[in-house]
């Protein structure tokens, strides 16, 4: 484009991603600099971790550490210093999926729970960026956006995506409104030392007006509330000789303006709360979800023919109307798949709440019989239970699996391994069946039309909760009235809470990680080394609870319930990213302390 007139006429704007730095020969801060051309950061992250967990982290980097919202910070000004992005566009700003597939738990703002509303807002994260966009008018220059005041931006940190090095360095963002009237200086310190700036206030109006510090960091050690210090008024200055001051703290950052924004609404903070709560998804006691795929016209023309709760991963699941009633199809057949950017697997959808435990799955299916394809064990359907985590999109990431082929042939995979296989005699793919798939405990059984196929235990590492997934072949296979239900004595898990919410106490010898791989819930692991004073302490209040961990040794527990021994030395069990280790059930129910 440097070299291509004619090309930098087309190109309104380029934008790469996962890296602050620019190329050897500053290509893009020439783009910027000298054309005039808009350089923007295409995709970034969102702060992995909520800040609201952070702040417990052993590491005592506060709201701050690698991939924090301070970090995102840094990004933003060592990608302006370096390459003139001047939009950084979040990967995501909002997470509207099931968790447990790629690139969980980073986002702004999370709404995995259709059935209720429920969402929950990183206020840490929100309140970082709210110091760029509180005290500058964003957008273009035709809607008189404050500009980069170039030579008042710089950053020392070091990292081209992660700004994890020399940390302590300089690194700030100077605003300035098109008048030269008013200006905002953003200050960031990712570091556990403090930070003094002098700013200098020359041949600007600014110079005459006060200086107002807004200021964000994490809770001190007197105080109970993560946000207790997020977007606060610290300092009101004068400009004196020129010159104002200001020493920003560990683990911070600070807004200096001009703009006096105190009695601002917008400003002001506040914490946001969902309105409704996390409920689980019910529709009765015995029901947990039921759908006939029956909508309305105008319902399905406004979501392209998708039903309610579920998320395609392969393939695509859409209502039409049969000779028998309306239907879930899949869609696509071989000859029509896409060739994607990473990988793909066969067609698959996933719905519900992960804290599902005891359930049955129970669907009429008809298989497509004339879509001529060269694989015959290609069409089938599946179930799949209990399914937590699904980086990769496929059937078998649910650890239970019952599949039926076309040709009569059944298997039940566990763990993606088949314990169990048989086959059922003539059957008729011309007509609709009903395929029974369910988890009670570590049990699992499934039947076809009424008739037993499979009854088979997991004594090894049971899983004991998740969604359900059903999955197909590249064929226009058929489903009607999905019921999933629950036993009358079935378990179901009400509320989840992360290790490091502050109603989970420990003592002992303990680390608390965050920012860690995107299997884990909210990204965080709380790792406790044996010994007599390692100890974690909560409340519940049901008939029991479940430990959900990664468990790579062997290990035990000594469960205490209101002061008293209740088990000793129970085993946990050995497992990988987010399983139950441990699961206690109680009768009657009653409130632990």
């Amino acid at each position: 484009m440097i070299q291509d007139a004619e090309l930098r006429q087309l190109v309104q704007a380029v934008g790469y991603h996962y890296n602050t730095d620019d190329g050897p020969d500053q290509p893009y801060t020439q783009l910027a600099d000298k054309y005039h051309h808009e350089v923007w950061y295409s995709e970034g992250i969102a702060p992995m971790t909520s800040g609201k967990y952070r702040i417990r982290a052993s590491a005592k980097t506060g709201i701050g550490g690698t991939q924090s919202g301070l970090d995102v910070a840094n990004r933003v000004v060592k990608s302006y210093y370096k390459s003139r992005r001047s939009l950084y566009l979040f990967q995501p700003a909002v997470a509207a999926y099931y968790p447990g597939v790629n690139y969980s738990h980073k986002e702004l703002i999370t709404a995995q729970h259709p059935w209720s509303g429920y969402f929950e807002v990183d206020n840490v994260g929100l309140q970082i960026i709210k110091h760029f966009t509180n005290f500058a008018k964003s957008g273009w220059a035709a809607e008189s956006a404050w500009r980069y005041l170039t030579p008042a931006c710089y950053s020392g940190v070091l990292g081209t995506e992660n700004l994890s090095q020399n940390t302590q360095a300089a690194s700030y963002m100077t605003l300035m409104s098109p008048d030269k009237a008013d200006f905002s200086t953003i200050l960031v310190n990712d570091s556990p030392k403090p930070r003094t700036y002098t700013l200098n206030v020359t041949n600007t109006a600014a110079a005459a007006k006060p200086v107002y510090c807004w200021t964000s960091t994490g809770p001190n050690k007197d105080q109970a509330a993560y946000d207790a210090n997020l977007m606060q008024l610290s300092a009101i200055s004068a400009v004196v000789s020129g010159q104002v001051s200001f020493t920003v703290a560990p683990y911070m950052i600070a807004t200096l303006t001009t703009l006096d924004r105190r009695q601002d609404p917008e400003v002001a903070y506040h914490e946001i709360l969902s309105s409704t709560s996390n409920s689980v998804l019910t529709q009765s006691d015995q029901v947990l979800y039921a759908d006939d795929f029956n909508y309305s016209p105008a319902f399905l023309k406004a979501r392209g023919n998708t039903p309610l709760y579920t998320t395609d991963q392969g393939g695509a699941f859409e209502v039409v109307q049969t000779t028998t009633g309306p239907a879930l199809q899949q869609m696509i057949t071989e000859q029509q798949r896409a060739l994607d950017w990473e990988y793909s697997f066969a067609p698959n959808f996933t719905l519900g709440d992960d804290r599902w435990c005891d359930y049955n799955v129970a669907l009429t299916f008809k298989f497509d019989h004339t879509t001529q394809q060269n694989s015959q064990d290609g069409n089938y359907l599946g179930i799949g239970l209990r399914e937590q985590t699904d980086v990769k999109g496929r059937l078998t990431s649910a650890p239970y699996v019952f599949k039926l082929d076309t040709n009569g042939y059944y298997e039940l995979i566990v763990r993606q391994q088949v314990v169990t296989f048989g086959y059922v005699d003539l059957l008729d793919v011309t007509k609709a069946h009903l395929l029974q798939f369910g988890a009670s405990g570590n049990t699992l059984s499934a039947q076809l039309d009424g008739q037993s196929l499979v009854t088979w235990q997991d004594t090894t590492n049971p899983t004991y909760s998740g969604r359900i997934k059903v999955g197909c072949g590249y064929y226009q296979t058929q489903i009607q009235n999905l019921t999933i239900s629950r036993p009358a004595d079935g378990q179901i898990s009400t509320q989840r809470v992360d290790n490091l919410a502050p109603s989970v106490h420990y003592s002992g010898n303990w680390d608390h990680q965050v920012g860690l791989g995107n299997t884990l819930w909210q990204r965080t692991l709380s790792i406790g080394t044996a010994g007599p004073e390692t100890k974690v302490q909560f409340e519940f209040d049901g008939s029991g609870f479940n430990l959900i961990g990664h468990q790579l040794h062997a290990s035990q527990l000594d469960i205490y319930m209101d002061g008293r021994i209740w088990q000793y030395a129970s085993a946990l069990i050995l497992a990988k990213i987010k399983p139950v280790i441990y699961k206690l059930l109680i009768s009657p129910k009653v409130t632990i302390r």
